[in-house]
């Protein structure tokens, strides 16, 4: 597999990993000592133990998401435009995201940036 369809595939797994719930699939896509700053401008959580904290919250709420576009590869980075819904019935939201990836030589996400914002936040 090429560093492109690896890197594309991990973006799949990560979106097939929050809808089912699955805390330990999503973390599996990370290094040990990874950052997410979601969404940017926020205080990035570091390390496992923050990562996992964050990520349950996540499988908790999530309830569908899809790529809305073609992922983009440069480098040892990768951009992907994609929607969540959040929630159910009267409660459930649908936020559009843009997040980028940057990987480590072990294929491992080392940092994880997401755009988005309330402007990207609608009724499902």
């Amino acid at each position: 597999m090429t560093d492109t369809a690896a890197r594309v595939a991990v973006c799949q797994a990560y979106l097939d990993g929050l809808v089912a719930g699955d805390l330990d699939t999503v973390l599996s896509l990370f290094a040990d000592d990874a950052t997410v700053e979601d969404p940017v401008g926020t205080e990035p959580k570091v390390g496992r133990e923050a990562l996992a904290a964050f990520y349950q919250i996540a499988c908790d709420f999530v309830t569908a998401a899809q790529l809305t576009g073609t992922p983009r590869v440069a480098g040892d980075e990768v951009a992907f435009p994609f929607e969540i819904t959040t929630g159910t019935g009267d409660k459930a939201s649908i936020i559009s995201i843009i997040d980028v990836f940057r990987f480590n030589e072990a294929g491992k996400i080392v940092s994880m940036r997401a755009w988005w914002g309330g402007d990207n936040v609608r009724p499902a």
